[in-house]
């Protein structure tokens, strides 16, 4: 069939045809622009959403970004007290680190500061220098300040130039022999040291002696000074006897389990320091001793000690029934020292004796003054008032317990009456039933040391402070024997390569067979 015949079989298509398919060719056209353009809509938007994405999560990262601190003894994780402090800073201080970028302490002093840096905001301004290059800047501190830069160490600046330079090596404790760091000490110094660039004047408190024997008080003394002088505190000891006033620089006085009890005149000094003048008291009982002016003054604001003692009874098949007086205690939640120390428990050594806490008692609320419980002893113990008797039992009608709750610290604040919001200041104190809460053979627990510091602090209107002190991490060090070593270098070189060996010829001699 020629062409022209194949032409004129082919069916005509009409104008209106031609039409239709030029609307729907439009139509498409027209579809496809409107998708390319959504697509691109789409883009934009993904784009735009992209870029709000990224600088939110820059900026969150930022400003309320969250650290893990994977260290060996959480070196760089600072305490509940540092971290309440650096919380209430008023002000700006500057932490300048100058160290030699080779030096040994330098990679923990930097982690350390730079978390400093990181909880305190706006309120602690962290500087690194390195002595061997920021010499411009090292040259305008030496002019500005009168400083010397002879090694490494930490400076801090504080308001109306006040400067506290902390030397490389009081951040750490060595082994005497071999110069290895046992201690890293950072928090500890770095917070006193910052303490002492922040607040007006020392705290000084006085540990009240004569009432107890010095051998005693020695151990004492020497495991609540270090503790102080981390927080700016200053402990110096002081006889009442012969005293006309308590002396003006105190803030606070320690009563640390008087053996015999203060004269009336000297009740009277303690009374017109602790009301008037608005000092801290703390005081831990000795149950054995006899000390009505002292019971005096704690009874008449919620806190009575009773004659008794805090026991147990032990029974073991085939022995006779045996009491136990160490008493395991819980520190109880809530407001005054035990605020920020919730859930911890330790133990009372010796002999410890209830005490009977009004905290509900309308005519000392009427007189602006709040008892509250502290220490509450574990299920099972009860104040024992017959303790002297050789079998010992709960008798619920002489003694103190179950189903009452077994007090053994309490705290007492006491504010100008008609003053419920305490504008006008308080008076505070903490009493604890036992005399050795602070043992003085040098084991007290780290919650005890804790829960002392921590009242002593709140007697002395330092609630920022109050909280888990700083740990020392220490280096650890696996000791092991000649003989032992010997024996672990020949598994290493010789058991495990050989066992290896053997395993891979049994595997090897099976896929031949």
């Amino acid at each position: 069939m020629s062409d022209q015949e194949q032409n004129d079989s082919k069916p005509k298509t009409s104008p209106e045809g031609e039409k239709k398919k030029d609307r729907a060719s439009k139509l498409r056209s027209a579809g496809r622009k409107m998708e390319r353009r959504k697509t691109a809509l789409l883009v934009a938007v993904q784009v735009v959403l992209i870029v709000i994405v990224f600088f939110q999560v820059n900026y969150l990262s930022c400003r309320r970004h969250s650290t893990w601190d994977l260290t060996q003894n959480q070196r760089f994780t600072l305490s509940d007290t540092t971290k309440n402090y650096l919380e209430s800073i008023g002000g700006e201080v500057r932490i300048v680190t100058a160290f030699l970028g080779t030096s040994e302490l330098y990679p923990e002093v930097k982690g350390l500061v730079s978390e400093y840096d990181r909880i305190g905001g706006d309120r602690i301004v962290a500087e690194y220098l390195d002595l061997s290059r920021s010499r411009a800047r090292i040259a305008e501190l030496k002019d500005k300040y009168q400083l010397r830069f002879s090694g490494d160490q930490i400076v801090i600046l504080g308001g109306s130039d006040r400067i506290k330079v902390i030397p490389a090596e009081e951040l750490v404790s060595r082994d005497s022999n071999s110069g290895r760091v046992v201690q890293f000490r950072g928090e500890e110094v770095l917070t006193a040291a910052l303490l002492a660039v922040t607040e007006q004047q020392q705290r000084k408190i006085y540990l009240v002696t004569g009432g107890r024997p010095a051998d005693e008080l020695v151990p004492i003394a020497a495991q609540i000074q270090p503790l102080a002088a981390a927080q700016n505190a200053r402990l110096e000891s002081i006889v009442l006897e012969g005293l006309q006033s308590i002396p003006d620089d105190a803030d606070a006085l320690f009563f640390p389990g008087h053996a015999k009890d203060i004269s009336e005149r000297e009740l009277e000094m303690v009374k017109e320091f602790w009301e008037v003048r608005q000092g801290g008291l703390l005081i831990f009982l000795d149950p054995g001793a006899k000390t009505p002016n002292l019971d005096l003054l704690l009874r008449e604001n919620g806190a009575a000690p009773n004659p008794d003692r805090v026991l147990t009874v032990v029974n073991i098949p085939g022995v006779a029934s045996q009491p136990s007086y160490e008493v395991p205690v819980g520190l109880m939640p809530g407001g005054g020292p035990t605020r920020d120390l919730p859930a911890l428990s330790t133990r009372l050594p010796g002999r410890t004796k209830s005490l009977d806490v009004l905290f509900e008692d309308d005519l000392l609320l009427s007189e602006n003054i709040r008892p509250r419980p502290l220490m509450v002893a574990s299920q099972g113990y009860w104040g024992e008032r017959e303790f002297q008797n050789e079998e010992i039992s709960y008798n619920p009608d002489i003694d103190n317990g179950p189903p009452n709750l077994v007090y053994t610290a309490a705290s007492v604040e006491k504010g100008v009456p008609g003053d419920p919001d305490l504008e006008k200041g308080s008076s505070r104190l903490v009493v604890v039933g036992n005399a050795s809460l602070i043992s003085p053979d040098g084991n007290t627990s780290k919650v005890a040391a804790d829960f002392t510091m921590a009242s002593l602090n709140w007697i002395m209107n330092r609630e920022e402070l109050m909280g888990i002190s700083p740990r020392r991490p220490t280096a650890f060090t696996l000791n092991i024997s000649p003989a032992d070593f010997g024996v672990l270098q020949s598994l290493a070189i010789f058991v495990l390569p050989g066992l290896a060996l053997i395993v891979g010829g049994y595997v090897w001699l099976r896929r031949r067979a």
